[in-house]
């Protein structure tokens, strides 16, 4: 498998994550108020299930944002500059990305061990789950920084902001 199809699967594993993260939390917190307001049974452990799956959404949706590149970004300067100068730009914003995410994983990585004893009450599982999001979510981050903008499909016509 060469390097472009490999970034490519990790792509679509990582959009596939997120999304089923996604369902999970809201099939948990439908669940929640059917229980709650049909059968007068709340699930006890859906509030923490839905605070889990929230982390994980979020670093993981990040992740994939910057696949393709499409962090909100105010892009006036580069847009204005020569081209080198735009190259110069965007390899000091990458480099600052991978440098925040690289620092990320390293204290996501410590903070998840420091929480290992920790349990949530309901759930009964470690609250190392939650603080994992972190590193695993830079992790892939950090990745995509280092590849570089994919080049853009000529077919494409979206323009950015």
């Amino acid at each position: 498998m060469n390097g472009a199809r490999a970034f490519t699967v990790i792509e679509r594993l990582l959009r596939f994550a997120a999304g089923s993260v996604l369902a999970a939390a809201g099939a948990a917190m439908f669940g929640q108020v059917v229980a709650r307001y049909v059968f007068d049974a709340p699930f006890v452990w859906a509030e923490e299930f839905a605070t889990l799956m929230f982390a994980w959404i979020t670093f993981l949706g990040a992740a994939a944002l910057q696949a393709d590149d499409s962090h909100l970004s105010i892009d006036t300067l580069r847009h204005h500059s020569p081209p080198a100068v735009q190259k110069a730009l965007d390899l000091l914003r990458r480099a600052v990305i991978a440098a925040c995410s690289m620092l990320l994983v390293y204290q996501g990585v410590a903070l998840s061990l420091r929480m290992w004893p920790l349990e949530f009450p309901a759930m009964g599982v470690t609250r190392s789950l939650l603080y994992l999001s972190v590193p695993i979510g830079f992790a892939f981050t950090l990745l995509f920084a280092l590849r570089g903008p994919r080049p853009r499909d000529p077919a494409d016509t979206t323009t950015a902001i």
